[in-house]
């Protein structure tokens, strides 16, 4: 590799920390640059997380438990159920330790545009569905699930987990390029 690329990503990886510090430019567009960054170096195959990033979770797993088994930790996090009425619906603890778990497999642009991510028609038939099934009791098994949420304060989590992982990411190659 040339002096002349070492530089440049130098360059380019100080730029984009303060960048990200600075919170000037959006995630997506960090990632842009940390993913042209591993171009110079010549680096872009170790460094598949970029991708995932940017484009989303779902391309490289085939079922939910695989997906959720190779997720990174700060894309873990747990739904809120609600009823028809809006009210968050207290279900009992088996429910929501199998359905509970929520897996942000959105791209970072999708992420950052949202205030709350909703899951509804689908999903939440069949969930409701297997409630009916396997409640617990006469009140579990009549609750009707209308939607799903993750709260804004959950993204927001997700997004400093994010930018976590990117400091530490540009943090590195300073170090070592220097």
């Amino acid at each position: 590799m040339s002096n002349n690329k070492k530089d440049e990503a130098l360059k380019l990886a100080k730029t984009t920390s303060i960048e990200l510090l600075e919170e000037k430019k959006s995630l997506h567009e960090i990632l842009q640059s940390c993913k042209t960054i591993c171009k110079y170096l010549g680096i872009s195959d170790k460094n598949a997380w970029i991708d995932l990033e940017l484009n989303g979770y779902l391309v490289g797993y085939k079922t939910r438990d695989q997906l959720y088994d190779n997720l990174p930790s700060y894309r873990k996090t747990k739904w809120l159920f609600y009823d028809v009425y809006g009210n968050l619906a207290p279900l009992p603890q088996d429910i929501l330790e199998l359905f509970g778990k929520s897996v942000i497999y959105q791209p970072v642009s999708e992420i950052e545009n949202n205030n709350h991510l909703i899951i509804g028609g689908q999903y939440l038939e069949k969930f409701n569905e297997f409630i009916t099934k396997h409640g617990m009791d006469h009140a579990s098994k009549n609750l009707k699930i209308h939607e799903a949420h993750i709260p804004n304060n959950e993204l927001k989590k997700v997004i400093e987990g994010i930018k976590t992982r990117i400091q530490e990411f540009l943090d590195n190659l300073i170090l070592i390029l220097e």
